[in-house]
């Protein structure tokens, strides 16, 4: 954006040379504004393609990062659909006989699958560089949740892990411009506050 602004900027300069006021300041001087129009269009050339080649290296980036949320969120509704299966045999199986002690043996010796693989994504220069902050910070304080509740509150991690996949998917429509940053925020600040609802 920078680099279109300079050009706009140069270009309104070099109209001040084509006023018919500075008509004859533009003949006496012709070498000088021939060299300096020349100079000029060199320079507006440059930045042109200096910003045309940012917003493809932009788009690609971009590209990129709507295939990193694609794979997080077959990976997140992987281990949703094994989570829900595993809390399900609980129910069904051993529920009945529920003492605080044979829960937590039971999801300790079947511990909810963790999706290690979201982790590797928040380590990665392009998945935080181009996320945005709202979904960046809501994947953080989700995965750092579902790491303390696998194991001992099995519930939290299925609810922490849905919200994950819907912030993937949210992420993802605004990628692809579906939605707008502002809609973006306002349906996970919504969602998330229904979550809070449901657990109090």
């Amino acid at each position: 954006m920078a680099y279109l602004i300079t050009t706009v900027i140069l270009i309104a300069c070099c109209t001040v040379l084509f006023i018919p006021s500075f008509r004859q300041f533009t003949k006496d001087n012709e070498l000088a504004c021939n060299f300096a129009l020349t100079m000029v269009a060199t320079l507006i050339g440059v930045l042109l393609a200096i910003a045309i080649s940012n917003y493809h290296e932009d788009e690609k980036e971009r590209r990129d990062l709507i295939k990193l949320l694609h794979a997080a969120k077959a990976v997140a509704t992987e281990s949703l659909d094994y989570g829900q299966a595993v809390m399900a045999f609980y129910q069904k199986n051993e529920a009945g006989s529920e003492t605080k002690n044979s829960k937590a043996q039971f999801f300790g010796d079947n511990p909810l699958p963790y999706p290690e693989y979201l982790d590797a994504l928040m380590s990665q220069q392009l998945f935080i560089k181009n996320l945005s902050q709202e979904s960046l910070t809501e994947l953080s304080e989700s995965l750092i949740l579902m790491k303390r509740a696998n194991t001992h509150r099995p519930e939290l991690f299925l609810s922490s892990l849905n919200f994950v996949l819907y912030v993937l998917e949210q992420e993802q429509r605004y990628q692809q411009g579906e939605i707008s940053l502002h809609e973006l925020e306002a349906t996970l600040r919504e969602r998330e506050a229904q979550l809070e609802e449901e657990g109090s």
